[in-house]
């Protein structure tokens, strides 16, 4: 199979993608958001319970149904990168990313020489035709967007030459502003970084995203210029449906 990564063609020629996020370490789960439509999925393997074996066939469930495979780590370290990598994500969100001297070591960390330090290694990703050749360009380098540090440095950030997108962590972001977590998506002053963020992306050619929580915020943040949109994950869609059906059934 040829490596080969839509959400950057999607992303790169203007447009809007939108995505999930996959918190259940299910692939099944993977698999049947894959096959509703979602352009890309995110196997979250920071705050999921998702080992590696199980990332690598979720990964292999979303490529089944024609999505893209993307991966959070849990670590800026390179070899929990080039793991996550190895088993076959087409992209990594990393969290916590703050300033250009971590993006800068990201870089080094996602790419292959002569532009970074990548190790090649054996694993899942020996399945695409020509992988050492075509991932440079091919894989994504999403760093997430989540202190007023990274904020303040956005340009910055995003102008090291092999970062794509940037992402932010509302919520991390607005505790990190002294924020109560019921007080994160109604603030003024919150909404203004994350502008900020979108802003700084746009000044060096590059998209960014955020995720939201439903169809009504996706269109929001798309007006204003968001293009990579992570509609609500798979544990809050399972627990929506079933509030709402619970609550039909008992009502009448």
């Amino acid at each position: 199979m040829k490596l080969t990564n839509p959400l950057k063609t999607t992303l790169n020629s203007g447009n809007v993608s939108i995505g999930s996020w996959l918190n259940l370490a299910s692939p099944l789960a993977a698999e049947i958001l894959a096959t509703e439509g979602f352009e890309w999925l995110t196997v979250d393997l920071e705050h999921g319970p998702w080992g590696i074996a199980d990332a690598a066939n979720g990964f292999r469930a979303i490529e089944s149904r024609g999505a893209v495979p993307l991966a959070r780590v849990w670590s800026h370290q390179p070899e929990v990168i080039a793991r996550v990598l190895d088993a076959g994500a087409l992209g990594l969100v990393i969290p916590h990313v703050s300033n250009r001297t971590q993006a800068e070591a990201l870089v080094q960390a996602v790419r292959y020489p002569p532009f970074g330090e990548r190790s090649a290694g054996t694993g899942r990703n020996q399945s695409f035709t020509d992988y050492a050749a075509q991932a440079n360009d091919q894989i994504l380098l999403i760093p997430q967007i989540e202190d007023l540090e990274g904020v303040d440095q956005i340009q910055e950030i995003m102008s090291v030459d092999g970062i794509d997108i940037g992402f932010i962590g509302p919520h991390d972001l607005g505790l990190s502003m002294g924020l109560r977590s019921d007080e994160i998506g109604q603030n003024v002053e919150h909404e203004r970084q994350l502008m900020r963020v979108l802003e700084g992306c746009q000044k060096v050619g590059k998209p960014a995203g955020l995720p939201v929580p439903d169809a009504k915020s996706a269109k929001k943040w798309i007006s204003r210029g968001f293009q990579m949109i992570d509609l609500s994950n798979d544990l809050a869609l399972l627990r929506q449906s079933v509030r709402s059906q619970l609550l039909e059934v008992n009502q009448s």
